[in-house]
């Protein structure tokens, strides 16, 4: 029986590589991320104890005076922008995995905060906002007739 040779190994390793390239791109946002422009996608932890909402996001680089948050409704809107840490004409990339640029990233509050009492800090990097959340009075609690 005659062996006969297939060279398909680089094809087949060009169709890995992007494949690769395609996953990679689809889960660079995090998951349950709200954008409203393009640009770099900062990462975010929520979480909350007794008395507080805590957001969490990863801005290294990011300078607070660039930096704008807004809360409307239950929605945090932070945007901002990174530069780049040095302004090279001529540059050669070896390898490039820091983005930079303009920023918006739109995060759900899960629960019910004081729109009136809300305090944010830039720290090493991570900006911290912290939200007092409402009193439960029972105000929630509607009865819902029915006819």
């Amino acid at each position: 029986m005659a062996v006969i040779k297939i060279g398909i190994s680089k094809e087949i390793n060009n169709l890995r590589r992007e494949f690769n390239d395609i996953m990679d791109e689809l889960f660079r946002i995090p998951y349950g991320a709200l954008t409203s422009s393009s640009g770099w996608v900062p990462a975010i932890d929520i979480y909350a104890d007794s008395s507080f909402v805590y957001v969490v996001a990863d801005l290294a680089g990011v300078e607070a005076d660039s930096l704008e948050l807004v809360l409307e409704g239950q929605f945090l809107r932070m945007s901002g922008h990174r530069k780049p840490p040095l302004a090279i004409k001529e540059k050669r990339f070896f390898q490039m995995e820091v983005e930079y640029g303009p920023f918006e990233r739109i995060v759900r509050i899960p629960l019910p905060v004081e729109a009136d009492d809300i305090k944010a800090k830039m720290e090493n990097g991570l900006l911290l906002v912290c939200f007092t959340q409402k009193e439960n009075k029972g105000n929630d609690l509607l009865k819902i007739e029915i006819k």
